[in-house]
């Protein structure tokens, strides 16, 4: 997690932070048998230690991943796909948690991860 970026993206392409973008580098690994769509809006959130949650800037994301990784992404059972997430939150904000949302349709609990 890096957090404190203004922009992200070239000098055509970019996307400005309302406050700051904190740039989250994940990593999905699809270990089911059959192959699922990953993107990182309604999948991913940030929370603080306040309780507040945050989701991620898409465009953003398109900007600040060379291969546009993160947005719709078809993962085969057994591959895995690395994508930075950014999220837009107030200046001086400190993340304490990202969770990854195990869908509506699953058996499966949430994983969140502390930072």
């Amino acid at each position: 997690m890096k957090c404190g970026i203004s922009q992200v993206g070239d000098s055509f392409l970019n996307r400005k932070a309302q406050g700051m973008f904190c740039r989250a580098n994940i990593s999905v690994k699809n270990v089911t048998k059959s192959a699922h769509l990953f993107h990182a809006d309604g999948t991913v959130t940030a929370q603080d230690a306040s309780g507040r949650e945050y989701d991620p800037d898409g465009t953003a994301g398109m900007y600040g991943n060379d291969d546009a990784s993160g947005f719709l992404d078809e993962i085969n059972p057994g591959n895995t796909v690395r994508a930075n997430v950014f999220f837009d939150v107030p200046k001086g904000t400190k993340l304490k948690t990202i969770t990854f949302d195990a869908g509506l349709f699953t058996f499966a609990e949430d994983a969140v991860v502390t930072l």
